[in-house]
């Protein structure tokens, strides 16, 4: 059951209200929704916060889901700020991050029941995320069917954890000082024993330590685990940054941890034309199990690159794709008006720059609109 939906601006979110505007606009992702689920898995009420990209309201586009535990500021606004940044930088996508705060962190992150109190309630929890928390976002929200799963100490168990009992459940785990020495290394038995009879995975994983001495021995016998287990189509990292503490190791390990999982997503640059951006975005489709298309802003670039020099059929053809990759983008009905013009296809310009000034103002694109609608009355008038 879910209940209480209500705003909450994580720490450093910024909303900008102005005397102009009626509503309130987003300018920095870091804002996320909070809500409360009513868990029959772990029988208490769970918090949960969904941040979605910048402008997710004004597209239609799906975007593959991030979970993180240990929501509690700063880890919300870290990994929010990394998948903007990156995402800008055009090395990995978008993306939708779902943070689970917590209540009692040692029950829920530990997956056996030690003489700690109070531990081995991890399945229950898995049992929380699997049928409650998932179900709950990809209803609500424009998901694709690709998810990493991101933590931290004993989240970094839990991940780890997830991973060798639960393997269809994400595809990228990220384990930032993972207690791997948990239980008499449980997580490192109990890995061992699922390679020895599944070795085609399809899955990445990324585990960084920095100067903890107490976690060594785990982090490097599963280190050697992995170098021995060969399995199939499973890329892995491990990182040992000594410069680093248990406190400080979060925000590299989870923007290193995107970045090996998302590894190879940027094109090769300078990009040669269309075809070859929809020739790469084409294998990262196959490569990560759902349709990506050329982003929008990289396939302007070319068809501006084009249009600079002359080449205008091609310029025409990168506008055109781009409407047919976007057609609820006004931008791109702007782009083929200007590539249109240039070319002397009056009758074609006006009518793209119509549908651009048009779509504008639907959208509160307002300076778009004004520059679209302009253009197209200075043609009109001719």
């Amino acid at each position: 059951m879910f209940r209480n939906r209500i705003s909450f601006a994580a720490l450093f979110a910024i909303l900008l209200f102005t005397a102009i505007h009626a509503q309130p606009q987003q300018v920095a992702s870091v804002v996320h929704t909070r809500y409360t689920i009513s868990s029959t898995a772990l029988g208490e009420d769970r918090t949960i916060l969904v941040r979605v990209p910048t402008g997710y309201e004004r597209s239609t586009q799906r975007f593959p889901v991030v979970v993180m535990l240990d929501a509690h500021p700063p880890q919300n606004a870290v990994m929010a700020s990394i998948i903007e940044d990156q995402a800008n930088a055009g090395r990995m996508p978008e993306m939708i991050l779902v943070g689970i705060q917590n209540t009692d962190r040692t029950r829920d992150l530990t997956p056996t029941k030690t003489e700690r109190e109070n531990t081995g309630g991890g399945d229950k929890f898995l049992d929380f995320i699997q049928n409650e928390v998932l179900p709950f976002v990809e209803k609500n929200y424009r998901t694709q069917p690709y998810r990493v799963f991101a933590g931290h100490s004993l989240g970094g168990l839990t991940v780890v954890y997830t991973m060798i009992s639960r393997p269809d459940l994400f595809n990228g785990y990220i384990a930032a000082s993972p207690v791997l020495h948990w239980d008499k290394n449980f997580p490192i038995n109990k890995s061992a024993e699922v390679f020895k009879t599944r070795k085609d995975w399809k899955k990445t994983l990324f585990i960084a330590l920095g100067n903890e001495p107490d976690y060594d021995a785990g982090f490097n016998l599963y280190k050697d685990l992995l170098k021995k287990a060969d399995l199939k189509d499973f890329s892995y990292e491990f990182q040992h940054w000594m410069d680093e503490d248990h406190g400080s190791i979060v925000h590299r390990a989870y923007l290193a941890g995107m970045r090996k999982i998302f590894e190879g997503w940027q094109p090769q640059i300078p990009v040669t034309g269309v075809a070859a951006l929809e020739d790469h975005y084409a294998k990262l489709t196959k490569r990560f199990g759902y349709e990506i298309k050329p982003p929008e802003d990289i396939v302007n670039q070319v068809g501006y690159a084009l249009l600079r020099t002359n080449k205008l059929a091609e310029a025409v053809d990168a506008f055109e794709r781009n409407v047919k990759f976007y057609p609820d983008s006004a931008n791109v009905y702007d782009s083929l008006a200007e590539a249109h013009e240039k070319s002397g296809s009056k009758s074609k310009a006006i009518a793209n720059y119509e549908k651009a000034y048009k779509m504008a103002q639907q959208k509160g694109e307002e300076q778009l609109a004004i520059t679209a609608k302009a253009n197209f009355d200075r043609l009109s008038s001719k």
